[in-house]
């Protein structure tokens, strides 16, 4: 398993590769939420200042994947209607968004899975009494945010990866090889430097070691794998749905499994319900 990187091996690690920083209205945002006396309108009035953040806002909570019942208008009608924390997730995503690449064609396909990994996560965690929904949802959201930074910095990234994991290698291996870096650890540095919680950090970072359930690391503890098991899950329903080939369950979701000691079977039904709810059943 590799280590986290200190900040002298990593800016080594990624030389020439610009982490984007955390966008300001966002700062001013999560700041004011953790005051004491922050309220719904406090909150609301800083979100609808920024245009960039009111607009996709009330696009993403409008839309099927948050499933409200009636449309919302305003910045202040969304958080009376989603919770201050559901309201604070989407604004991260979408300072996440405009920060790699925004919505442009190259990048659509990547934010809509990031987007319904993150809806599937959330949901996964709520069955789950010692899993924060808020975590989940924001490490789904952020686990693979290493992958727009390589693609901005390496226009044959995309070509490059898709080829060489057709056959048969994992996209670590090839992103270390070709680049010298991978989108874990590129994502690891991107979330730190957003001040995203150690674990959820961690969770990025080892996301794809298959020694992690195994792993007698401090940085395999519990809240880390927790994470890390909800992301493969997430990832498994939202192949389905998006009727895309299953990139990585079969590798581990034994350990997933036992880390939570579910069945295979109560795994089925509990990704048979997400359907069942994305589908709008």
């Amino acid at each position: 398993m590799h280590t986290e990187l200190s900040s002298d091996i990593t800016e080594q690690t990624l030389l020439g590769i610009s982490i984007p920083p955390c966008p300001a209205s966002l700062t001013s945002i999560m700041r004011e939420a953790k005051h004491p006396s922050a309220d719904f309108a406090s909150i609301a009035h800083l979100i609808s200042r920024d245009a960039g953040v009111v607009g996709p806002l009330l696009k993403l909570a409008n839309s099927p994947f948050i499933g409200l019942r009636s449309k919302v208008s305003s910045a202040f009608q969304a958080i009376s209607v989603l919770g201050m924390q559901n309201t604070l997730n989407l604004v991260q995503n979408i300072a996440l968004r405009q920060s790699l690449g925004g919505d442009t064609p190259s990048f659509e396909k990547f934010w809509e899975r990031s987007s319904l990994s993150a809806t599937i996560a959330e949901k996964i965690a709520a069955k789950f009494p010692t899993v924060s929904k808020d975590d989940a949802y924001l490490a789904a959201l952020f686990h693979d945010c290493g992958i727009p930074v390589l693609m901005m910095k390496y226009p044959e990234y995309r070509e490059t990866v898709m080829a060489q994991c057709k056959q048969g290698k994992s996209i670590c291996d090839v992103e270390n090889d070709t680049f010298s870096t991978s989108h874990t650890v590129v994502g690891n540095m991107l979330t730190r430097s957003w001040m995203l919680p150690a674990h959820i950090c961690k969770a990025i970072l080892y996301h794809h070691d298959p020694t992690i359930f195994t792993s007698a690391s401090e940085n395999a503890n519990t809240d880390v794998c927790n994470l890390i098991g909800i992301l493969h899950m997430a990832e498994c329903i939202a192949d389905e749905h998006l009727h895309v080939r299953d990139k990585g369950w079969h590798q581990f979701e034994h350990d997933v499994l036992k880390h939570f000691e579910m069945s295979a079977q109560e795994f089925l039904e509990l990704k048979g319900d997400i359907l069942a709810y994305l589908d709008g059943e």
